[in-house]
């Protein structure tokens, strides 16, 4: 049987090992040469994608991987190719099988011919069998099937393509979609496993803002107190665990993800604001506080993208922690990630009071804006540098919202031109010019496998589509718009397969739609008429609002608010009560064909 049969097996160097000697797997990156070999030499390759914070990745590592029978049939019978899934998100969105880690068979071209998830020894060694036999006996069987997946793949990357019209009732139907996998029960959206899915919350946090419905403040609050109050949030250290295994948000998987994390707390803050609600406020300060914590590095400057899983550490109370090793941290920052932690402490300096997040967000932003201006952006970088794997469209997109937030925050013009940079990049290397909507790689003739399909997710998609729309308010070029709406337009009828995903298209479309409303706030910043004012333009119920502290240190500065419509700005406010109505009676008369704005604000 399988299970007991001993392979002799051939290392990295073509030695011969001993019969039950232990047998390291001789993996390999993902790359030209790497597939080159398994075409030599006429084998499959096994694709092992993992993540450092993936719990199960490192139980098969540690288990399945180390199992001498397994390795040896791995290295007689295989070319065996490494990749980290935040490393590569590239090859994760085309190779997953269904989760990490995945463990999928390819042709020597590239081409999927199989898979599972995580797999004990003996159940891997009898797929290893199968594999093996199927691709000397099938062969060319495998690559029929092979080329039929890539030409459906090719087939579906071609559809997203502009045309139809922006439509204000897509956001009530995304919103419909939401609704219909909101738990009632718990809160949350879909069930077991509950993930927080911090992109699904925001878009119904924005419409509680923005419609004024109960319905929406309702679900907002079950969902937020729903993770906050129970074990998916540790009230200890801070920070949020991945998912729970129950809908009910209990059992948390605990490995701590830096892009979750930046979401929850960005809602939690935002939460604050609109509900008043001053724990929604101690959540996100814990957050906060547990990413520069944690995972925060001095070196490089920049955040680490996870933590990964330790149930005995987490289980423990905070005094009981003290000596104990914490789980480690990835040993890698991200660029789309830190440019979205950017975003956050920009925001969380004067919502929070504590402008020296301000300053940390820069020192974030310093080497991104540096590799970028030198030609040098990369996914991964380290305090070394910039890794070898390319900035993708999401990386791109990031970068140039930070760098926008950066010149909104200090005014300089070295920020706004390193986002007009940013642009012209997504723009020249990632939009199709001949159906709208951006790629999520750049053109590369020499990409293997699915690599060579260059696809459109929705996400990303809408990441750079907000983006240029607000490169297109900082800087009133129209040609920046007009590549936001073709790009939304492409989605127009493909957007539903991302079922609630789909959030985060409502979202772009409303901001879309909608003239923004420009709110600068000049104050003190130890002033509670600054802060009550800054509350009272949080609470506006406009889709598209933007607001701009400019604070002072002079205590003296009195508070007030200016607020623009377009290229209009009217009269100063000193009531943050007076805020709303200004800008109601403004927007009011700016749909009006028959008043003239000015007529209402006397000496404008």
């Amino acid at each position: 049987p399988l299970t007991s049969y001993r392979f002799s097996s051939t290392s990295s160097k073509g030695n011969m090992t001993d019969v039950g000697k232990h047998v390291e797997i001789a993996w390999l990156p993902w790359g030209a040469e790497s597939f080159a070999k398994a075409q030599e030499e006429n084998k499959p390759v096994l694709l092992s994608i993992s993540a450092a914070w993936c719990h199960w990745c490192h139980v098969m590592d540690e288990t399945t991987y180390q199992d001498t029978d397994v390795a040896g049939f791995i290295n007689q019978e295989f070319v065996a190719i490494r990749a980290d899934s935040e490393h590569r998100p590239d090859i994760n969105t085309r190779y997953n099988v269904g989760g990490w880690p995945t463990t999928a068979f390819l042709t020597s071209h590239g081409g999927l011919i199989g898979g599972a998830t995580y797999l004990p020894p003996d159940q891997l060694l009898a797929m290893l069998s199968e594999m093996a036999s199927a691709y000397r006996e099938q062969k060319t069987q495998l690559y029929d099937q092979a080329r039929q997946l890539l030409h459906q793949r090719r087939d579906r990357a071609r559809h997203p393509a502009a045309g139809p019209e922006v439509e204000k009732v897509l956001v009530d139907m995304v919103a419909r979609v939401v609704t219909g996998a909101y738990d009632a029960k718990n809160g949350g959206f879909g069930t077991a496993p509950k993930f927080p899915n911090p992109s699904v919350v925001q878009f119904v946090l924005h419409l509680a803002r923005t419609s004024g419905e109960e319905f929406y403040r309702v679900m907002l609050e079950k969902t937020l107190d729903g993770m906050a109050k129970g074990p998916l949030y540790d009230g200890e250290e801070g920070g949020f665990f991945r998912h729970s295994a129950n809908a009910d948000w209990s059992e948390p998987q605990l490995e701590k993800l830096l892009e979750d994390n930046l979401g929850l707390a960005g809602i939690y803050l935002d939460a604050y604001l609109l509900l008043n609600r001053d724990d929604y406020r101690q959540v996100a300060c814990q957050t906060i506080d547990y990413m520069t914590a944690h995972l925060y590095s001095d070196a490089v400057p920049g955040f680490r993208g996870s933590q990964g899983a330790h149930s005995e550490y987490f289980s423990l109370p905070m005094a009981a922690r003290d000596g104990q090793t914490p789980p480690a941290t990835d040993d890698a920052c991200y660029t789309a990630s830190n440019a979205r932690a950017v975003i956050l402490l920009l925001d969380a300096s004067w919502k929070l009071e504590r402008p020296a997040l301000g300053q940390s967000a820069l020192d974030v932003l310093a080497p991104l804006s540096k590799m970028a201006q030198e030609g040098r952006l990369s996914h991964v970088y380290t305090e070394a540098g910039p890794s070898p794997v390319p900035a993708f469209l999401a990386d791109w997109a990031a970068l140039l919202d930070a760098l926008l937030a950066a010149y909104h925050h200090t005014g300089r013009e070295d920020y706004l031109e390193g986002a007009k940079g940013a642009g012209a990049v997504l723009v020249d290397r990632f939009f199709d010019q001949d159906k709208g909507g951006f790629f999520d790689t750049e053109e590369d003739t020499d990409a293997i496998g699915y690599l060579q399909v260059r696809e459109k997710p929705l996400p990303e998609n809408v990441a750079a589509a907000l983006a240029l729309l607000n490169l297109y308010q900082a800087t009133r070029n129209a040609d920046y718009r007009q590549v936001a709406q073709a790009t939304l337009s492409a989605f127009v009828e493909s957007y539903r397969e991302y079922g609630e995903f789909s959030a985060v298209y409502g979202l772009a479309v409303h901001h879309l739609l909608n003239s923004p409303v420009e709110i600068t706030i000049e104050g003190s910043a130890q002033d509670q008429g600054t802060m009550a004012m800054l509350r009272a333009a949080a609470r506006l119920p406009y889709p598209n609002l933007e607001i701009r502290p400019v604070l002072s240190d002079n205590a003296d500065t009195p508070a007030q608010a200016q607020v623009c419509l377009d290229t209009l700005c009217l009269p100063p406010v000193s009531d943050p009560e007076e805020l709303a109505a200004t800008v109601e009676s403004a927007l009011s008369a700016q749909g009006s064909p028959f008043q003239n704005i000015l007529d209402l604000f006397p000496g404008t």
